[in-house]
């Protein structure tokens, strides 16, 4: 069973300081783990989950992999105004995207929460820790982030934890830490959707979708 989770959070990064804002870099991939717990049916999850970030050709692919192997391809095309998602690489399904494309930083509600290290003592990794509160309609979400400065200003989400919750009781609690990031991207395949996505029958409502207005691009 896929289970959609809360991993916008490696890209709705946090501040590394109150005066200047903290954007991912321009190009990055990377892995997603994710552990987390639905109310709703008591049920634990568990997804992998590989995220792919392009400003420049405005476009954000990501493909998760739940633990009964379920595969779901998520590609946001903003040149194209349209997003695509593949089920298991065969149900395809297309709706369009009403936002432009956003530069992934900082919002600016972030609180910072101080720094510490991780690592040991040949091996030290300084990162910032931040606070986050968002509400979008019925939906809220609290998350604590930690993230890595990067020279020239950028940086990326190393971990994150994050309680969500709805006015009709429906909660759910995760844990997301990220991985092998890299600052290029190889195979821009990843960002072209496979044929049966062109058929007429294939746009429309999604088949899945939860606390979407919170994903964003967002891995």
């Amino acid at each position: 069973m896929y289970i959609p989770v809360l991993q916008c959070v490696a890209l709705i990064l946090i501040s590394i300081s109150y005066t200047q804002s903290c954007c991912a870099p321009s190009v990055v991939q990377g892995t997603a783990m994710a552990y987390g717990f639905v109310s709703e049916g008591k049920t634990a999850y568990q997804n992998m989950q590989k995220f792919y970030y392009d400003e420049e050709e405005e476009k954000v692919a990501r493909v998760t992999t739940d633990m009964m192997g379920q595969t779901v391809r998520d590609i946001f095309d903003f040149s194209a105004k349209k997003r695509y998602v593949i089920t298991n690489g065969t149900v395809c399904n297309v709706t369009d995207l009403k936002e432009p494309f956003q530069k992934s930083c900082v919002p600016p509600s972030a609180v910072f929460m101080g720094s510490t290290v991780l690592g040991n003592t040949y091996d030290n990794r300084k990162v910032d820790n931040y606070h986050l509160n968002i509400t979008q309609g019925p939906v809220s979400i609290e998350s604590a982030f930690m993230i890595t400065p990067m020279e020239g200003g950028d940086c990326t989400v190393v971990g994150a934890v994050s309680f969500g919750k709805d006015q009709s009781g429906y909660q759910f609690s995760e844990t997301s830490i990220y991985m092998n990031f890299s600052f290029e991207i190889k195979d821009k395949s990843v960002f072209q959707p496979p044929k049966q996505c062109n058929e007429p029958d294939n746009s429309g409502t999604l088949l899945f979708e939860v606390l979407s207005g919170f994903r964003r691009y967002g891995f």
